[in-house]
């Protein structure tokens, strides 16, 4: 079927019954295998994309108005139904339409039985002049997710919440070496682009509303590239020196791989990540920009496996996270990430910082970063790393303008400036020159 609303189902299925991201349903050859013009494929992702993000607020507003609990067999029914009430209550979508096509999908996943639940349930909360309140929105999140931001977070919490579960800005990384932000701006406008500077990184472009890439002047050349504002940070930040030998751990899908090589000259870059699936974006990202590195594959936390025995000046260690800053732009994380895979995080992270900084020379710098926001994998982090090593030297990131100094690091709370949530610890292991 090539309806948007049943393929919407058809993945959102995928998410919950299998456990599967949405980056990887849409790189999947079924989905790239679908007939779609792009007024469908966009009400389609619309529907993916807000039901992962309403999800934990809607499904209690649907627990309070059934009258008995769904059987676990009809996790599809459940799902149309969400689908319903983000149609009338988010997207505003005329009531006869959105019980209608909501009725469809029903009978589509041949549950004719349904009909009647379905139209009863999604007219009773248009007869009831149901609306999403401030509470729903701050209640998006699974209970130990809204738990873990207000502990950390107190009172700042909330804003927090809110920016998280907010639609997140298309940001351009330009090329600031073969390109001046006044003329690219100017250039995109010219192709029907609106964008405008960032308020704080001089390489970022906002675009004010998405577009394909294969719309933007200059993608294709590598001179724009598609990077949230808070991870252009990372590369400018790693102070890599001339002829440096560089390792990016954790490297796929390459965009500050792409960074740093366009940033800096003349230095040698390993490109390391433990996913070959990952790395063939990688690959593409170096073939747009047409810059060269070394592509390694293998577990940062097991050098044994692809380090050659010779130490590097710089090393980027953006580990694997919780992602809890970005899942205003992942909304599947919400539904996919569980308290239970935090501890196990927590200790492959702090693998990863011991064993790289056995292969970093003295004198030289290691960038740790995530995109998360939860203490524990950040300035905790980094203050249980400088008590096991007493050659690791913090640099204070004191003279920058973005996110909030922390006891260790640096913090970008989700929507500050409209940045994804990041955080930034700066190291240089003692004896250098």
């Amino acid at each position: 079927m090539t309806n948007p609303r049943w393929i919407a189902l058809q993945v959102i299925l995928q998410v919950v019954d299998v456990g599967r991201s949405l980056d990887e349903i849409f790189n999947s050859d079924w989905y790239r295998s679908l007939v779609l013009d792009k007024r469908d494929l966009a009400l389609s992702r619309e529907l993916v994309f807000g039901f992962c993000r309403w999800y934990f607020a809607l499904s209690a507003l649907l627990s309070g108005r059934l009258q008995k609990p769904l059987r676990a067999r009809d996790r599809d029914i459940e799902v149309i139904l969400i689908l319903g009430l983000y149609q009338l209550l988010v997207m505003s979508t005329e009531p006869h339409a959105a019980v209608n096509e909501t009725v469809k999908l029903a009978l589509a996943q041949k549950k004719a039985w349904a009909k009647g639940l379905v139209n009863a349930l999604l007219r009773g909360v248009v007869r009831d002049k149901i609306e999403l309140d401030s509470n729903m929105s701050l209640n998006a999140y699974p209970d130990w997710v809204l738990a873990r931001i207000r502990r950390d977070w107190g009172e700042q919490a909330e804003q927090v919440l809110i920016q998280g579960n907010a639609r997140p800005p298309m940001t351009l990384r330009v090329d600031t070496r073969h390109a001046e932000i006044g003329a690219v701006i100017n250039e995109l406008s010219a192709a029907g682009i609106d964008a405008s500077r960032h308020v704080r990184i001089e390489s970022a472009l906002e675009l004010s509303s998405p577009c394909d890439v294969t719309q933007i002047p200059g993608f294709a050349q590598g001179v724009m590239s598609v990077q949230d504002a808070a991870a252009q940070i990372a590369a400018p930040l790693l102070g890599c020196g001339s002829h440096a030998r560089v390792l990016d751990a954790c490297a796929a899908p390459g965009g500050k791989t792409a960074h740093l090589l366009q940033h800096y000259e003349n230095i040698k870059l390993d490109a390391l990540d433990s996913s070959e699936s990952r790395m063939h974006r990688l690959h593409q990202n170096l073939r747009r920009i047409d810059k060269a590195a070394r592509v390694l594959i293998g577990d940062a936390a097991s050098p044994e496996t692809w380090f050659d025995g010779n130490n590097y000046d710089c090393i980027l260690v953006d580990v694997p996270c919780s992602a809890s800053g970005v899942m205003r732009r992942h909304p599947d994380i919400k539904l996919l990430r569980r308290e239970s895979d935090i501890m196990p995080l927590l200790a492959h992270q702090r693998k990863i910082l011991d064993v790289l900084w056995r292969l970093l020379n003295p004198g030289g710098r290691m960038l740790y970063c995530t995109c998360s926001i939860f203490k524990d994998e950040n300035e905790n982090q980094i203050s249980k790393f400088l008590e096991r090593h007493a050659d690791c030297v913090e640099i204070e990131l004191n003279d920058v303008d973005w996110g909030e100094l922390r006891p260790h690091g640096r913090q970008i709370l989700t929507g500050s400036d409209n940045m994804d949530g990041f955080f930034y610890g700066l190291l240089t292991k003692s004896g250098g020159k």
